[in-house]
């Protein structure tokens, strides 16, 4: 048995360095967009630079990984990172910073969230869940958003009905203890309504980000 355990061990840590490096990328490019986009200022330069260093921690993390547990070390770079990139999307815009939440529901890789939504997935009841600006307008619309879709068996599904190896991802925390207790009482509404079956029905989106 102690072999067969070493080898799904060994799986599911492939799988998840395949998907934090699938998340470093995307942030890298959409660093590259923002920074070649803007001319700024000191405020959202030491932003965009705390961005950046995030990118590099995180790729340097990824290649480190060693266990599937570290990847919570990722999640949390990448996710700090992302919240940088959204105070310095603000200033430039002349917006006030955003709060520090947790990262979008849908994709966390569309930043973190900035409204709670009602939400009501096709196979399940109504529920509250954070969404970026972009996934809540499409909501009000009545379109679907894109959410994260990663390959679970023979099969492409969201990122919350995956298994225990992507759970870092389905939680996608900040470190704050107030955000990590939300996402926490998140998920117990999730198990306690048969989250198993979130989001069965939605499109699949080609679309990576807002």
């Amino acid at each position: 048995m102690g072999w067969r355990r070493r080898r799904q061990d060994l799986r599911e840590l492939r799988h998840v360095r395949l998907m934090a490096e699938e998340d470093a990328i995307v942030f890298g490019e959409e660093l590259t967009r923002f920074g070649d986009a803007h001319e700024l200022g000191p405020d959202a330069r030491h932003d965009y630079q705390t961005a950046l260093d995030a990118y590099e921690r995180a790729k340097r993390l990824v290649d480190k990984l060693k266990t599937v547990e570290a990847i919570s070390a990722v999640i949390d770079t990448l996710t700090a990172g992302r919240y940088a990139l959204a105070c310095a999307r603000a200033r430039v815009d002349g917006l006030p910073l955003p709060e520090r939440r947790t990262p979008c529901f849908f994709n966390p890789q569309h930043g973190p969230a900035s409204v709670d939504v009602v939400w009501t997935p096709r196979s399940g009841p109504t529920r509250k869940v954070p969404a970026c600006v972009q996934d809540a307008a499409r909501l009000k619309a009545g379109e679907d958003p894109p959410v994260r879709m990663i390959r679970y068996g023979a099969q492409q599904v969201p990122a919350w009905e995956a298994g225990a190896p992507n759970e870092p991802y389905r939680i996608g925390f900040f470190t704050s203890s107030t955000a990590r207790a939300a996402m926490i009482e998140l998920r117990a509404r999730m198990k306690g309504e048969g989250g198993g079956n979130w989001g069965n029905g939605f499109r699949t989106s080609k679309r990576r980000g807002p």
